[in-house]
């Protein structure tokens, strides 16, 4: 999802660059609590942060979190509403989910 995410951002798709910036990021904390956990959260996006306090440092958790949150935030705007998202909006949105898979990719090293 990252890599679409980056090449749509490039082609200056920037709703089709943050929806999958967003995905990018939902299946990568969905990764941790497959791995720690053993299933797969099913409730409100945000709440899955939630799930995963226990395999992240505080530090490592508000860094997250605030990415995170950042993009959760663009959702229903992306997905749903009618206006298009701007060039900055998926560059931000790229950037977020890139910090976001490569903390998970460290953490299920």
């Amino acid at each position: 999802m990252l890599h679409v995410a980056e090449y749509a951002a490039n082609k200056s798709k920037n709703n089709a660059a943050v929806t999958a910036a967003i995905h990018c990021a939902i299946n990568a904390i969905d990764s941790l609590t497959v791995f720690y956990f053993g299933k797969r959260h099913t409730g409100r996006h945000e709440d899955a942060l939630d799930i995963i306090k226990g395999t992240l440092s505080a530090i490592e958790l508000r860094e997250i979190a605030k990415q995170f949150n950042g993009l959760i935030e663009l959702k229903n705007e992306a997905e749903y509403q009618p206006d298009l998202m701007e060039k900055r909006q998926a560059d931000d949105a790229v950037k977020r989910a890139s910090r976001i898979l490569s903390k998970v990719r460290e953490k299920l090293a």
